[in-house]
């Protein structure tokens, strides 16, 4: 099972980028919000381009999450119904949020 570990440094980052043909199920999620700063709100969004000419890039909120101060929040479960048809991406809304993602996932 492949995955991606990121350090949220800026605003938004690519953890996974598209395969064609493929969707991306997440396996597993853990955010460690290890900066007593402020709380967290990650946006975990698709990013595809549509298959109409003239071609636009499409954003959709696939799942969000609000992690607390100092805390960890790990889901696995919760991401059954959960996939990506393009790039995999996550936004954090707090300018101060140095949260840790570790996104494991698989192609179907």
């Amino acid at each position: 099972m492949p995955s991606a570990v990121v350090s949220m440094t800026v605003a938004t980052m690519d953890l996974v980028l598209e395969k064609k043909n493929a969707k991306i199920k997440p396996s597993f999620i853990a955010v460690d919000n290890a900066v007593p700063l402020t709380d967290a709100l990650l946006i975990f969004n698709d990013v595809f381009q549509t298959a109409a000419a003239p071609a636009v890039d499409v954003t959709v909120p696939r799942l969000k999450i609000n992690v607390s101060t100092l805390a960890c929040v790990s889901l696995r479960d919760e991401l059954k119904d959960i996939r990506f048809l393009g790039k995999a991406e996550v936004v954090r809304s707090a300018l101060h949020a140095d949260c840790h993602i570790t996104f494991a996932y698989d192609f179907e």
